[in-house]
């Protein structure tokens, strides 16, 4: 299982091509840095955090960071194993490494090439094959958690009436899951075997991993990036109340899933024309020019405590690489 090698150039151009790659990815982190920075309303955050045991809110969310990534590696870790036996603390510094590159790209597309600079390049092919089955996991969570979420929290909105009653969409979550249960992997065998003699030499070996991934696998890491994707709605929705925004527990993380699905690319009904998550929130939850100062706040900060800070270290991973 190699990359053929007419697509790629020699060792030595790799080397410094991988090189501007890190340079640039640097820079661009930097950039983004600086923009949330000036993105934050400070004199709102320092006086969110002066008000009495207000700092709970804040410490528990960033507390919960590690937990987060510590979830993902772990289901990545079960993914790769037909593939790849990679020991648990490769699999986080790589996990690391595609935190980083991602937070310098457009929708975090660049997620799976920081875990590829990571790995050598016979190892590429698994480490792609088995982001993307970790990508599905991750939407069993979102069909089975945020599609329940947006259809019921979609339905309850006062200024968005539904032609028909919303309760018979409920099971196309569960159903979207079983199709893919069903056709995922022989579409991703599809997938394999249009790429070989294209874009890899002899993909045997990664043929035949694909088919030791059984549901019984899939179904594991769909329960870790289920527990996942409730850490995050939950970090969200602490930052929520630590930037005074409070919001019942149940109502609020409803919210915050329907908010994360449309986000992901579900599209919404017509007339719901929204497209950023600060404006969805607001309509969710009805909140006044405050309420507005605090949504934009605990989005921005939760792009600074999840991928700004992880990438971080991600980023020192992939220049001792390239570079030590």
């Amino acid at each position: 299982m190699v990359w053929t090698s007419r697509f790629l150039p020699s060792p030595a151009v790799r080397h410094w091509l991988l090189r501007i790659l890190t340079v640039a990815v640097v820079g661009i982190f930097i950039y983004q840095f600086g923009k949330v920075a000036r993105q934050i309303d400070w004199p709102h955050f320092w006086q969110s955090l002066g008000r009495p045991g207000n700092w709970r809110y804040l410490t528990a969310a960033l507390v919960l960071m590690p937990v987060n990534w510590l979830l993902e590696t772990r289901k990545w870790q079960l993914l790769l194993l037909p593939f790849l036996d990679w020991p648990f603390a490769k699999v986080f510094r790589a996990t690391l490494a595609g935190v980083s590159v991602s937070a310098a790209t457009p929708n975090r597309v660049g997620e799976i090439g920081g875990r590829m600079l990571l790995a050598r390049r016979e190892e590429w092919p698994a480490v792609v094959a088995s982001s993307l089955l970790g990508s599905l996991c991750q939407w069993v969570a979102f069909l089975l958690l945020a599609w329940p979420a947006l259809v019921l929290t979609v339905g309850r909105l006062p200024r968005f009436d539904l032609p028909f009653s919303y309760w018979w969409l409920l099971p196309l979550g569960p159903l979207a899951v079983a199709i893919a249960a069903a056709g995922g992997k022989p579409l991703l065998l599809r997938i394999v075997n249009w790429t070989e003699g294209r874009l890899v030499g002899d993909a045997t070996g990664l043929r035949e991993s694909l088919t030791n991934v059984k549901l019984s696998l899939m179904s594991r890491a769909s329960v870790y990036a289920t527990l996942r994707f409730l850490v995050y709605c939950v970090q969200l929705y602490l930052l929520l109340h630590f930037f005074g925004l409070g919001l019942p527990l149940i109502g609020g993380l409803a919210g915050i899933m329907a908010i994360y699905l449309v986000q992901a690319g579900i599209p919404l009904p017509p007339g719901l024309n929204l497209v950023t998550r600060t404006e969805l929130g607001l309509l969710l939850w009805s909140a006044g020019p405050e309420g507005a100062v605090a949504v934009l706040a605990a989005y921005t900060a939760l792009f600074g405590v999840n991928v700004l800070l992880p990438a971080v270290p991600g980023y020192w991973l992939i220049v001792r690489k390239n570079y030590v």
